[in-house]
């Protein structure tokens, strides 16, 4: 019953280099065996469109067909639409929470890398919003929420690693196949390592 080793996980890209060079070594020195060091990645860190569906309780309203998009930030688009659209043009596959009566938001959104919008208030969008949203492929949600609890319901989704979907299982192995030392970890247990026919 010892330790055979550790894995590090969830290493912010700009503390990789002094992961590797202080923290490694130290451990090694101390008898731990550093198995492998994983990288942060947001797509592990994401929540597909149709979580936020089930999380939220919400109704979907065009592209139903999309709801195994995966959704890795939050905006709330609450501010005035100038504003609004420069700061949508920096995020990633956001779910964008906004009033449903905020029209001028809505559309910012779906010019962007938006990948579901989340309307607040339960109020119906325009038809061309509508329109616009199933042309780019991008899944209204309509919920009876204010904006306050709809975002505390994310935050709280997005807190939890979830690994259902196959997108995330193949992120994990490659991540697993670049950074962990299976060899090694074969070797401490005392193993052969499997030989597998190219």
């Amino acid at each position: 019953n010892r330790l055979l080793g550790v894995l590090i996980n969830d290493i912010p890209n700009e503390q990789l280099s002094m992961v590797q060079t202080t923290m490694r070594p130290f451990l090694e020195q101390q008898g731990i065996s550093v198995l492998g060091m994983l990288p942060s990645n947001e797509l592990l860190r994401s929540v597909s469109v149709r979580e936020l569906v089930n999380q939220l309780q919400a109704e979907v309203l065009c592209s139903s067909e999309r709801l195994d998009l995966m959704v890795q930030s939050l905006t709330i688009g609450a501010m005035n639409v100038n504003s609004a659209l420069e700061y949508l043009r920096k995020g990633i596959n956001m779910a964008v929470v906004t009033g449903g009566d905020r029209t001028d938001i809505q559309m910012a959104a779906l010019e962007t890398s938006t990948h579901c919008l989340i309307l607040t208030g339960h109020l119906p969008p325009q038809p061309f919003i509508l329109h616009r949203a199933e042309e780019v492929e991008i899944p209204i949600l309509s919920v009876d929420l204010d904006t306050l609890s709809t975002v505390e319901i994310i935050d709280d989704a997005f807190g939890h690693v979830r690994l259902h979907e196959p997108i995330k299982v193949q992120c994990i192995q490659q991540l697993m196949a670049e950074h962990f030392d299976f060899e090694r970890l074969t070797s401490q247990l005392g193993l052969k390592a499997a030989v597998t026919a190219g």
